[in-house]
């Protein structure tokens, strides 16, 4: 880190290398000492530019370690296969809950059963209502 040099600092640096350099030369020194300074950020700037590669590389390389990793594990097909089953069953489970079956009453007959439609009559449908309107119920 450089140390932070104030107005004041500067104007005694100036006068020294007049008075050492001379006004003669000061342009060609101050040219040099320029050049010199881009130089030296050039290579600050490509030292930190190689970290920040390097740390990149770093992060491929262990994005392609679990890459690899996962690949040796098999495919989620293969991870997940026990649990088919499992959610099968949940599934079964959940919609027996949420729709229950009818008990069957031995003294009526399903409607699978009735004569009307053993002989292959389709059954009467039945009436539509209209929720909207309720004609139905004021008549």
């Amino acid at each position: 880190m450089l140390p932070q040099l104030g107005f004041a600092e500067m104007i005694v640096l100036a006068l020294l290398a007049i008075i050492v350099v001379g006004p003669k030369d000061l342009p060609k020194l101050m040219r040099s000492f320029g050049n010199f300074m881009a130089k030296v950020r050039g290579l600050g700037q490509e030292f930190k530019d190689a970290f920040h590669e390097m740390g990149a590389e770093d992060e491929i390389a262990e994005m392609r370690k679990e890459l690899e990793d996962l690949k040796k594990m098999g495919s989620v097909d293969s991870l997940t296969g026990g649990l088919d089953g499992e959610m099968r069953s949940l599934d079964r489970d959940l919609r027996d809950a949420v729709n229950p079956k009818p008990k069957s009453n031995p003294k009526t007959t399903p409607p699978e059963t009735t004569p009307e439609l053993e002989s292959g009559q389709k059954p009467e449908p039945e009436p539509k209502r209209d929720l909207k309107n309720k004609t139905d119920s004021a008549e």
